[in-house]
C-alpha cells in the first residue's frame, strides 16, 4: 500500500519542473522469509512535452527524467535458509531483526502521457526505467524492497514500474510587468 503526492510547474511552453512525495508499506511473504518494509520518498525532476495540442486542448505525451531518494526501515520477522535438496528437515529461523534508516538513491526516465477528462481535470499513465545508483544494505541481509523503487534483485540495477494518476490542474497564473516608457 503507498500514496505519492505529484506536482508539477509549467516553467516554458513545454517544460515542467516535477517534485512527487510518496509512502510505502509493503509486507513479503514467501516460503523462505517473512518480512515488512515501510519508508518515504522523493522524486525530482522535469518532463519535456512532445505532444502538439489542438487550440483549447492541454494533453501531454511527454518524456521526462527525475532523481529519487528513499529513507525506510526493514523488519526481517522470520526466515529459512535455502537448501535445493530437501533432505534435513529445515526449520524457520524465528529472529526478529529491525534494520532502521536505509537509504536508497536512484534515477528514472520517464514516458507517458496525461489527457484531460474535464476542465482542468486529468488522468494519466506513465511507464518508467528506474536504475540504483546507490543503497546501503542491512549486514548479512539484502533490500528485498525500496519505496518508491519497487522490487531490488542481487544481479540487476534496474527494475520498472508503471503510474496511473488523476490530477488537477489549479489555474494559476502570473502576469509579466510591462515597463512603460
Amino acid at each position: 500500500s503507498g500514496l505519492s503526492l505529484y506536482g508539477d510547474i509549467k516553467i516554458k511552453e513545454r517544460l515542467f519542473i516535477v517534485a512527487e512525495l510518496g509512502n510505502d508499506q509493503k509486507t513479503i511473504e514467501t516460503e523462505n522469509i517473512n518480512s515488512k518494509l515501510s519508508g518515504s520518498y522523493i522524486k525530482t525532476g522535469f518532463n519535456y512535452n512532445l505532444y502538439n495540442n489542438l487550440p483549447g486542448l492541454n494533453n501531454e505525451i511527454y518524456v521526462g527524467l527525475r532523481y529519487s531518494q528513499s529513507l525506510f526501515k526493514n523488519e526481517l520477522i522470520n526466515y529459512s535458509v535455502y537448501n535445493k535438496d530437501r533432505f534435513w528437515n529445515d526449520q524457520r529461523i524465528l529472529e526478529y531483526k529491525e534494520f532502521d534508516n536505509l537509504k536508497s538513491s536512484w534515477i528514472e526516465f520517464v514516458v507517458g502521457f496525461n489527457s484531460e477528462i474535464k476542465n482542468n481535470l486529468f488522468m494519466g499513465l506513465s511507464l518508467r526505467l528506474n536504475r540504483i545508483l546507490s543503497q546501503n544494505q542491512p549486514e548479512d541481509f539484502g533490500n528485498l524492497y525500496v519505496p518508491g523503487f519497487n522490487k531490488v534483485t542481487d544481479e540487476n540495477n534496474f527494475g520498472v514500474g508503471f503510474n496511473y494518476t488523476i490530477t488537477y490542474s489549479f489555474p494559476f497564473r502570473f502576469k509579466k510587468n510591462k515597463k512603460i516608457l
